[in-house]
This record gives C-alpha cells, sequence and structure tokens, in this order.
C-alpha cells in the first residue's frame, strides 16, 4: 500500500487551518506595525520611518479585511457552526477596526485609535479559535 503523505490526510477543516494560520501572521503584523506608529510621542522616529511605518501598517489592514473575508468564506463551506461563527465575528471585528481607523485618520481622536486597537486584539483571538477549533 502506497503512503499518500500528507496530502491524503486532508478534510474539510485544513483550509480554515491554513486561511486562519495566514490571518493571524496578517492581524500580528498590523497590530504591531500600527502600535509602532503610535509609539511615535515616546520614541521619535524620522518621517521616512514613519511613512513606511503606515504604508507597512494600511498594506496590512487591507490584507486583513481581504483575509477576514475568506477566512468567513472558507468557515461557511466548512459545514461547522462553530467555525462559522468565529468567522463571522473575526469579520465584525476587522470591520470596527477598519471604521475606527478611517475615523482616527480623519479626526487624530485617539479614541478611534485604541477601539481599533482593541478591535484588532478580539479579531486575534477569533482567528486563533478557529486555529485551535480546526485542528
Amino acid at each position: 500500500m502506497e503512503s499518500k503523505g500528507i496530502l491524503g490526510k486532508v478534510n474539510r477543516n485544513t483550509p480554515v487551518l491554513i486561511s486562519a494560520a495566514i490571518e493571524e501572521i496578517i492581524l500580528m503584523g498590523a497590530f504591531v506595525a500600527g502600535i509602532t506608529a503610535l509609539l511615535n510621542d515616546q520614541f521619535p522616529i524620522t518621517a521616512s520611518w514613519m511613512a513606511a511605518l503606515l504604508s507597512a501598517h494600511l498594506s496590512f489592514a487591507v490584507l486583513s479585511g481581504l483575509g477576514g473575508v475568506l477566512l468567513f468564506v472558507v468557515t461557511y463551506l466548512s459545514d461547522r457552526k462553530d467555525l462559522f461563527y468565529l468567522g463571522l465575528i473575526n469579520v465584525i471585528f476587522i470591520g470596527i477596526a477598519a471604521a475606527n481607523g478611517l475615523m482616527f485618520y480623519a479626526t487624530y481622536n485617539y479614541d478611534y485609535s485604541y477601539t481599533m486597537a482593541i478591535s484588532f486584539i478580539f479579531a486575534i483571538i477569533c482567528t486563533s479559535g478557529c486555529i485551535a477549533w480546526s485542528i
């Protein structure tokens, strides 16, 4: 009997595991870039580095939005309600973070920045739940 290797063990949760792991990395990148840009008051950064940090933060934010939608679709297709609800809550928290990020850039009110950070933390928790329950 021939061994199929790792591809022989693919089940309906494997796409959820892969997309959740990628989404987790993207969310962490957006969070770290955003917190680093926010710490500019405490640790002065040159203008070129600040532009690079903000560009990285916005790029990761767009990727996290697209990855969140992909994770939601994959959790929907997995036919598991627990993963579906985690994917749905993940997209909601990413949407809240995006809305607060846009409001922060429009008003520079730090309350929006804090709400954006908390929403990202909850999205990271939901994505971690998708990883844990898809194993």
